[in-house]
């Protein structure tokens, strides 16, 4: 069912029309500003629409809430705070074109327009004067509030000892290794392929159409355009090929070019501004069924030393194409049952601890993986909680030094709410 635009408004960032025979009366004065009944109804109307339950939603929280805003708003008018005007405006008409693009028709949008009795001109200073208001506030928030709440090593270390016994326990966790084995293609692979890039190069070079070779021979989906690739600028390809296609003339064939992919041959065959247009047949290298296998004999080798007592470690520092591991013996990380890798879960946990699993296969990928120790339920330590400390303490802090900001701003300014 399509959302009005009244919902719309309301989900996004709020709306501020009311129905005319709202009767209104003055609930706050904050400095020369008013707060109405009817600016606080309107934000409780707000988040109901947001789906707030209706018992969560206290009008008195709400007027706190506008009284803080108007201070915080008063405060960057007395500080003279710049904003890109230009910007603003920009998000605001992108808000107004995401509202557009979800009615079937112009027509149906100025009718919920009328219906509601406003204008998409006012609709456009409504969005600017919010995001203003939501500018505004970030840049005090950040420079009176955030910029202070500073955790220090100390007031982390001092709270990890006054609560640790409170701290939730660690599961049993198990310590886990990977050797992992990338399936490559051998340079016998690699150079039929080169031959085959050679062989369409001197046909192009010959005379025959670049088209006509691509469409035949292109390993590339856009074999089916002749290899055409349409345009592009600098950082959308694999930098080999860029550098390549980018030194090209205009017609100008390049000689073979080996990128991540395979071998290409490319064509220039158009320049627009910073952008050009290029053509490439493409040879991609694989690995053969031989390079599949010998990947494999090497793996279940691997295993089948493990199982014999060779060091786990020792093979994963020598064997493993991923490095990061490698250098910590294989070891990946400690993990609980839910935490181990997800698609070799069952087969990691299947595994007796100690032993190494069966050599498992993904996306032409060959890994062994290994718990090597348990570990029992315990007390985390402070460098696994460190992080979670922090963020808690410096939001508490944030929280004492926004109130305390509030309470200065309400001695700055006069506030009266009134009966």
């Amino acid at each position: 069912m399509k959302k009005t635009l009244f919902a719309i408004l309301l989900v996004c960032l709020g709306f501020s029309l009311m129905a005319n025979d709202l009767v209104d009366r003055i609930l706050a004065k904050v400095g020369n500003e008013i707060i109405l009944l009817s600016d606080v109804q309107k934000n409780m109307l707000q988040m109901r629409a947001a789906g707030v339950p209706a018992e969560r939603i206290d009008p008195n929280d709400v007027l706190s809430e506008l009284i803080e805003q108007r201070l915080i708003l008063q405060k960057a008018q007395e500080l003279d705070i710049k904003l890109n005007d230009e910007r603003i405006r920009q998000y605001a008409e992108g808000y107004i074109k995401q509202i557009k693009a979800r009615y079937p028709s112009e027509e149906e949008y100025r009718h919920e327009l009328q219906a509601m009795q406003t204008t998409e001109s006012e609709l456009l200073d409504y969005y600017i004067t919010v995001l203003k208001e939501q500018a505004l506030t970030e840049q005090l928030v950040e420079r009176f509030v955030t910029s202070k709440a500073i955790v220090t090593e100390t007031e982390m270390r001092e709270f990890y000892t006054d609560h640790k016994d409170s701290l939730a326990v660690k599961p049993v966790t198990w310590e886990t290794g990977m050797i992992m084995k990338e399936i490559k293609p051998s340079k016998a692979a690699r150079n039929i392929k080169l031959q085959e890039i050679n062989a369409l190069l001197t046909r192009v070079m010959d005379g025959e159409d670049f088209a006509t070779v691509a469409r035949e021979a292109s390993d590339c989906p856009s074999s089916a355009r002749g290899g055409d690739l349409g345009f592009f600028g600098k950082g959308m390809m694999v930098k080999p090929f860029e550098d390549a296609a980018f030194d090209l003339a205009v017609d100008e064939v390049s000689g073979v070019v080996e990128s991540d992919f395979g071998f290409h041959i490319i064509k220039l065959t158009e320049k627009r501004g910073k952008e050009i247009r290029a053509s490439h047949i493409l040879k991609i290298v694989e690995p053969s069924l031989e390079d599949s296998l010998a990947a494999w004999d090497l793996m279940e080798d691997t295993r089948a030393s493990i199982m014999q007592g060779t060091d786990f470690g020792n093979l994963a520092a020598q064997l493993s194409d991923d490095k990061e591991s490698a250098q910590n013996q294989g070891i990946i990380g400690e993990f609980d049952e839910n935490g181990m890798p997800e698609l070799f879960r069952s087969a990691i946990l299947g595994t007796k601890i100690g032993e190494p699993t069966p050599v498992l296969h993904n996306e032409g990928t060959l890994y062994i993986f290994m718990r090597t120790q348990e570990l029992e339920q315990r007390v985390y330590t402070y460098d696994e909680v460190k992080d979670e400390i922090g963020a808690l303490l410096a939001q508490q802090k944030q929280i004492e030094a926004y109130t305390e900001w509030i309470e200065e701003l309400t001695k700055e300014s006069w506030v009266q709410v009134l009966p």
